[in-house]
Parts: structure tokens; C-alpha cells; sequence
């Protein structure tokens, strides 16, 4: 079970009033797996699923180099980090915002990883603005962080 905090991702107002555009700021999960995210920064959206052979995790970070991206394994603790910093395209210049939701800076998701997974054999890649991180399952846990690049 998850309880999910929303709030409003912006002052949009529809002609009756009405607010639209609510995000996730902070979501809290009971059981396996947890999603968590730090508390500076900002939280690309992530999926989590599981076939018959690996644990998928898929990231929205579209703007994001991936070259700038960190992702770690932590074994002992079943937790797959991703660290990573979306560039403001135009910092430094003069501009009047009318509305912003495009979030840049920093970023740090800890995604707790539901079974034990083969770090060697692990990989990601960039696709269509979707960070994809595959983790073969394993039943033998490899000792200490492992480092994942992505091709």
C-alpha cells in the first residue's frame, strides 16, 4: 500500500475555476518495493516493474544528458540510486516566465529494488527521453555498490 501527497503544480485555473496540473511531491510505500526520492531537487517520475527474468526501471528525464547521469547499485541494502542534473537551457538570460513547470537542477531517486538482482549482467539506455535500467534477477546476492553505465 502507498499514500501519494499531491500538490498543485501550478496556478493553472480552467474558465470555471477549477485548478488543474497536480504532481507528486512525496510518495510513502509500505512493503516492497518503496520509491523515495531526496528531499532537495527535484523527482523525475519513475516505473518499476518485474517480469519473469528482470526488474525494469524506467525514468522520465527527457532534456537531461545522459552522459550526466549516475545510476549505482547497493546490493546489501536492495536499493538501485540514480543521480543525475537537467541544465537550464537558458540561465543567465533575461526572460518574463508566463508559467513554469519545467523543473531543472539536481536530482537523486533511491528505488528500493524487490529481490536480489544480477549487478554484472545489469544495463541501461536512453530511449525517447526515458532513462530504461534492466536488472537481471539473481538469488545470490554480489557483494558491495556496483556503478551502471548507460550505452
Amino acid at each position: 500500500m502507498s499514500f501519494t501527497f499531491l500538490i498543485p503544480k501550478s496556478q493553472r485555473f480552467i474558465s470555471n475555476g477549477t485548478r488543474i496540473g497536480w504532481r507528486s511531491v512525496t510518495t510513502l510505500s509500505f512493503g516492497n518495493p518503496s520509491l523515495r526520492h531526496a528531499e532537495t531537487g527535484f523527482s523525475p517520475p519513475v516505473d518499476l516493474y518485474e517480469t519473469e527474468t528482470e526488474l525494469v526501471v524506467r525514468m522520465e528525464i527527457a532534456g537531461i544528458d545522459p552522459t550526466t547521469v549516475d545510476i549505482m547499485i547497493i546490493q546489501d541494502q536492495q536499493l538501485l540510486v540514480i543521480r543525475g542534473r537537467r541544465s537550464d537551457p537558458a540561465a543567465g538570460k533575461p526572460r518574463k516566465y508566463h508559467n513554469m513547470e519545467i523543473e531543472c537542477g539536481e536530482f537523486s531517486r533511491q528505488i528500493r529494488l524487490p529481490r536480489i538482482v544480477d549487478q554484472d549482467d545489469s544495463s541501461a539506455h536512453y530511449e525517447d527521453g526515458f532513462l530504461v535500467v534492466t536488472l537481471p534477477k539473481s538469488s545470490l546476492p554480489d557483494p558491495g555498490p556496483r556503478t551502471v553505465p548507460i550505452e
